[in-house]
């Protein structure tokens, strides 16, 4: 009974263990995984079938569309289109020029999975889930793909998450961690309000997305740094 007893305070303070490969990193990214899979899983189930999150989904799809103005279309416009398949594998592009001159392979590897990787599994995710898009009389955007979850949205999600994550362990970004992680969700929720102003996606398409990117985020960091942080365990230390 005694080890017993010892055994699991042990095991606990294992998982939390900051200096271990299998400590605390991998217990907070398998959380973090966790739980936006289930949230995920709950806003789906909520916005595909008859309910409050639907009807939520139309009135502020309907708001926004009867506010809309000429200016502002033009500025939302611009900033969907930065963020669309195109403008955000260009921005990865030139942040993997950046992790190849560093030589940060593991972080090259983190941006190729999560960015591409992550777009093609939405793509996927869609024909799943065959959502229509929002109907108007007189659209802003007429798109005949499927709307749930929000492709512009997941690829802003996941681009900013591999950005912030990276500068915040640069030197010039270790004091300025909160400021570089809240710039990355203020853009990917400034992508998905773009979506949702210009009448191509519902709002839970949007958090949706958001959810999915972070999840796919974590979960390919969880893998890539626990492998690279027990290599560097078992290199011999001179």
């Amino acid at each position: 009974m005694a080890n017993q007893d010892t055994g699991k305070p042990s095991f606990l303070r294992a998982r939390l263990a900051r200096d271990h490969y299998l400590g605390l990193p991998l217990t907070t990214g398998i959380l973090a995984v966790l739980c936006t899979t289930a949230l995920f899983a709950l806003v789906a189930l909520h916005a595909l079938r008859p309910g409050a999150l639907p009807d939520l989904d139309q009135r502020i799809a309907d708001w926004f569309h009867v506010r809309a103005s000429s200016s502002l279309t033009t500025a939302m416009l611009a900033f969907t289109h930065l963020h669309g398949t195109i403008g955000i594998l260009a921005m990865s592009a030139l942040l993997a020029l950046r992790l190849m001159r560093d030589k940060a392979w593991a972080w090259l590897l983190t941006l190729i999975v999560s960015v591409p990787g992550g777009m093609l599994f939405n793509y996927g995710l869609k024909y799943v889930f065959q959502r229509m898009r929002p109907q108007f009389e007189q659209p802003i955007l007429i798109l005949h793909s499927y709307s749930f979850p929000s492709g512009h949205t997941i690829g802003a999600a996941l681009f900013y998450s591999v950005l912030a994550a990276w500068l915040t362990i640069q030197p010039a970004g270790a004091q300025r961690r909160l400021t570089i992680v809240a710039a990355a969700v203020a853009l990917t929720a400034l992508t998905g309000l773009s979506r949702i102003y210009l009448g191509a996606h519902f709002f839970s398409d949007v958090i949706a997305a958001m959810l999915e990117g972070w999840g796919w985020f974590a979960f390919w960091t969880t893998i890539i740094f626990t492998i690279r942080r027990h290599q560097l365990a078992r290199m011999p230390s001179n």
